[in-house]
């Protein structure tokens, strides 16, 4: 999407030629995974600013539509705004909120957790802090301790915080350490918990129903919420092929063939490109050899 959008920008690849060598490197290949493994890459795309010496001057993650990606490369030629403007103003002692909130974020985007999670811990105790930062710090306090296997910290943020922003996010970070960490009676009761709050997230009734069939468990819970999910959602909506493909798992899962194909190419009239959609036509279909 840079590609065929905001890389044919003329202001752009004016800005660009002036000010910056662009290059350009496939993450899918050995050189390109070193790379995204040297510089803690969480995500595609990932743009990088480095100055001369090498040096990481900001970075960000995703598409960007062209106004903003123009934003982020006049900060790095104006040093605004960006993780080396911020770490300088830290090192000058300036720990204010407007200055660790940005810096903690970079850290996290970086991949320095430990930094991250130290700053956030400075910024819920700074004196100008606003009611959305100290939320925000308080999510990334809980989120990042859970790698220092702190459960309590998510728990007490999620028991106390169930309007905020981050709260779904925070009930991602505790089944996924529950998961990694191989505690199925956790996890399990860790959904059945948040079900009743987060009925009307279709990401969430789809999480719970696909991870069902991971385990082969509630599979009849799991296709009573994957039709909630489809409520939810049209027909147009992103992600709704997606809802189909977990019904059509668990159909097949429950030994509903028939059914499972019928869902699965309803998917693929939606996304018929979808090489995945196929491959799990050909699946079910394989199964009743």
């Amino acid at each position: 999407m840079l590609d065929a959008s905001t890389f044919q920008d003329t202001d752009l690849i004016n800005l660009t030629k002036a000010n910056f060598t662009a290059l350009k490197i496939d993450a899918e290949t050995d050189y390109g995974q070193k790379l995204f493994s040297k510089f803690n890459g969480t995500g595609y795309p990932l743009i990088i600013f480095l100055n001369k010496d090498g040096i990481e001057v900001d970075r960000f993650y995703g598409y960007l539509p062209t106004y903003e990606f123009i934003i982020k490369m006049e900060n790095v030629i104006s040093e605004q705004n960006t993780f080396t403007y911020y770490l300088e103003e830290y090192n000058k002692n300036n720990h204010s909120a407007e200055i660790l909130r940005p810096l903690a974020n970079k850290y996290k985007e970086q991949g320095d957790k430990n930094m991250a999670l130290e700053l956030y811990k400075q910024l819920i105790t700074s004196t100008n802090i606003s009611k959305e930062d100290y939320k925000t710090a308080q999510y990334n306090i809980a989120s990042l301790s859970l790698r220092n296997h702190q459960i309590q910290n998510m728990i007490k943020y999620l028991d106390y915080n169930q309007e905020d922003q981050n709260f779904e996010n925070g009930v991602y970070d505790l089944l996924d350490y529950y998961k990694s960490n191989q505690m199925r009676d956790e996890e399990l009761k860790t959904y059945i918990t948040y079900l009743p709050l987060l009925n009307q997230s279709y990401r969430f009734l789809n999480r719970y129903a696909w991870r069902m069939t991971e385990i082969n468990q509630n599979l009849k819970d799991a296709l009573n919420k994957i039709n909630m999910a489809l409520l939810i959602l049209t027909t147009e909506d992103t992600g709704y092929a997606n809802i189909l493909d977990t019904k059509a798992e668990i159909l097949w899962k429950m030994g509903n063939i028939k059914d499972a194909v019928l869902i699965i190419e309803e998917a693929l009239r939606i996304n018929p490109n979808s090489e995945y959609y196929q491959s799990q036509k050909e699946k079910f279909l394989q199964s009743t050899d």
